[in-house]
């Protein structure tokens, strides 16, 4: 065993470590559950994170679960010394990291929950793609989940012309810095100079103006990484089946025709349920899917496909939506529209669906259990309708459209509801991990496992002060006392106020419950 940087190029060039919301074991179980799976509760699991790097996936989940147990294994040396020390700092007894190559992995390490390997796949030599598939047939629970993310075909070959471009001209060059300067350059270089009413013109230009919005690092790992390849989804499942596993959704689940449209759309749905393989891959056939986050189990599990019209009544709902802002022009008799996070905007004549879209989005980030969505929202129609209004045809008329909006992708459901909540307490707490991190950096971990953007070293040291000891008053005493040592010591900070106000600090309270950081 080595970290050797020759040998472990994760040892030479850092590659970025934080939450990947989609991995989340709560997001996971709530898939399997939905197909008819008993999986393990998020509270009483077992983890394992194959490529975990410094820990920036795996450390806040075992912040949030302390009764479940967490593993995580990394080939380069550094990287596990730095998970370690951060799960020291943060006085973690349910985790623990070793340094160990993925072929030397057996089963005396247990069985687990959820097995998650990110960003590994595709970027590893033939054998260690083998037994990762292998160890999730080793290491499974009977009931368990296992996520591998790759690159995938044949989205991915548009991807591939512009690394052709790159690893050509960067063949003989070892520094990790000259080589990302020589191939960023370089593709520069052959795009401005190709046809641009080419096809492979196009490309490459397309392909560079992705490329200057890529971090050194994850240029570097990514795409000048030469033996890195990708699949298409019938390969990685010709895998799985030989170790006894089966498809069991993606992880963005139920977006169920992505990007699909029109023609494309009714050629999906022509497709039988109980034939996922052949749905998932004629979708990235219409499509040209460039990666995939897969979703498997034990292939003796007899699982549920499909989405029926009450498929959302055992879960937790949330939106990020709020009413769309319209001109004069735009606005209809009758009709809202609304705007979600996701870019998305939907035009909802429906006065119930009205409701619940508002009440969702009043809630976010939090969940809210399907009764009491379907309770306040018929509350909230029943006054204005009067004698007439039908609770149990509007309850259905509710349920059917939140099944489609569901089906796009809008809706969050969960099994379990994340653990935070938007009701400032009189001594508010932020989640350990997040006051850990805004210490050190700008970025931070939410309790849906997202990371999120503190916009200021005030914001930073403000979250860092919520630890649940501290009403508003004393807050304000803090972020004074902060702001005149900063001063004192010399440091110069861009827009830092001279002092801090009651109202900021109720202004920052707010805000902080709307990024999903109190705990709840």
């Amino acid at each position: 065993m080595t970290s050797d940087q020759a040998i472990n190029p994760y040892d030479a060039v850092a590659y970025p470590g934080h939450s990947f919301a989609q991995t989340h074991p709560s997001r996971l179980a709530t898939i399997a559950h939905f197909h008819g799976m008993q999986p393990a509760m998020p509270t009483a699991m077992r983890v394992l994170e194959l490529g975990c790097g410094r820990g920036g996936n795996l450390i806040p989940m075992a912040a949030q679960y302390p009764q479940s147990r967490f593993l995580g294994i990394d080939l380069s040396g550094d990287s596990i010394r730095q998970a370690n020390a951060g799960a020291a700092e943060l006085e973690l007894t349910n985790i623990s990291f070793e340094q160990r190559d993925i072929l030397a992995v057996g089963a005396d390490i247990g069985r687990f929950d959820y097995i998650i390997v990110h960003g590994v796949y595709s970027w590893v030599p033939d054998p260690v793609r083998e037994r990762i598939i292998g160890l999730f047939g080793e290491l499974l629970a009977p009931q368990g989940v296992a996520y591998v993310s790759y690159n995938a075909l044949p989205g991915c070959r548009f991807r591939d012309m512009a690394r052709d471009v790159m690893l050509f001209e960067t063949r003989d060059i070892a520094d990790p810095r000259e080589r990302v300067r020589v191939a960023r350059a370089t593709l520069k270089a052959y795009a401005e100079a190709s046809d641009p009413e080419s096809y492979h013109g196009a490309i490459l230009r397309l392909r560079e103006k992705q490329v200057e919005e890529l971090p050194d690092n994850v240029l570097y790992h990514d795409d000048l990484n030469p033996i890195a390849r990708a699949f298409t989804l019938h390969e990685v499942l010709g895998a799985a089946e030989r170790h006894g596993l089966q498809f069991l959704a993606e992880a963005s689940f139920p977006n169920m025709y992505g990007a699909a449209k029109g023609a494309a759309q009714q050629m999906l749905a022509d497709i039988p349920l109980d034939q996922p393989l052949r749905r998932e891959q004629a979708l990235d056939l219409l499509i040209g899917r460039a990666f995939r986050e897969t979703l498997l189990c034990r292939a003796e599990l007899p699982l549920r496909r499909g989405v029926k019209a009450d498929s959302l009544r055992p879960y937790w709902l949330a939106a990020d939506v709020q009413p769309a802002r319209e001109s004069e022009e735009e606005r209809k008799p009758g009709v809202d529209r609304f705007a979600f996070h996701e870019g998305v905007k939907l035009s909802v004549d429906l006065p119930v669906c009205k409701a619940a879209l508002r009440i969702l989005g009043e809630a976010w980030p939090a969940n809210m259990a399907w009764p009491d969505l379907v309770r306040l929202s018929l509350d909230a129609v029943a006054t204005e309708a009067g004698a007439d209004f039908d609770r149990e045809r509007e309850t259905a008329r509710l349920e059917e459209a939140l099944i489609a909006i569901f089906k796009t992708g809008l809706l969050d459901v969960r099994l379990e509801p994340p653990p935070l909540t938007t009701v400032v307490a009189e001594r508010p707490a932020a989640s350990q991990v997040a006051r850990w991190q805004a210490s050190t950096s700008a970025e931070v971990t939410d309790l849906r496992h997202r990371t999120v953007l503190l916009d200021s070293v005030v914001v930073r040291k403000f979250v860092s002060l919520l630890d649940g000891s501290r009403d508003e008053g004393m807050l304000l005493e803090e972020m004074n006392r902060f702001l005149d040592e900063t001063r004192a010591a010399g440091i110069v900070v861009p827009g830092l106020p001279d002092k801090a106000t009651a109202a900021e600090v109720a202004m920052h309270l707010k805000d902080v419950a709307r990024l999903g950081l109190l705990h709840g």
